[in-house]
């Protein structure tokens, strides 16, 4: 199965909220994956100064998407991965791999030095990318402070 990725368009806002709600419904509480505010996530994405979204197709039907941002720093430009998402019946098939297979050489027209991005290491995510080559930076944490 090979997979071609497309800028994203915001006509493609609706097939990505709904291809979030069914790629994390197995491991996010259905109640905080409320239709709305999947919507309202997957769009704030897309507002983000300097997002650059791919649509992923297999054949006619949109499979994926991987949103993020680029950053300009003093080194060379960045690019943090905000989500990535795959349809659930497209899971351990090799799609997520060819997304980012493809992201980064597409970024690399960019300029971009490095591609960046968050992670729990509680989640199957966290595997799939140390699978793809991308390493834990140990200088580097999230630090959060949860208000009342």
């Amino acid at each position: 199965m090979e997979i071609l990725l497309s800028m994203y368009k915001e006509s493609d806002l609706e097939i990505c909220t709904e291809i979030y709600k069914d790629a994390f419904s197995p491991v996010v509480d259905t109640e905080i994956l409320s239709r709305e505010k999947v919507w309202r996530y997957v769009r704030d994405m897309t507002l983000t100064p300097n997002f650059i979204g791919y649509t992923c197709w297999l054949e006619n039907e949109m499979v994926a998407f991987c949103f993020g941002k680029l950053d300009n720093y003093f080194e060379g430009a960045t690019y943090e991965i905000s989500e990535i998402a795959v349809a659930s019946k497209y899971h351990r098939q090799g799609i997520g791999s060819q997304v980012l297979n493809i992201l980064e050489k597409k970024l690399a027209g960019f300029n971009v030095a490095a591609i960046t991005l968050n992670t729990s290491r509680q989640i199957p995510a966290y595997d799939f990318y140390l699978k793809n080559g991308y390493d834990e930076i140990p200088e580097v944490t999230t630090l959060a402070k949860w208000l009342e």
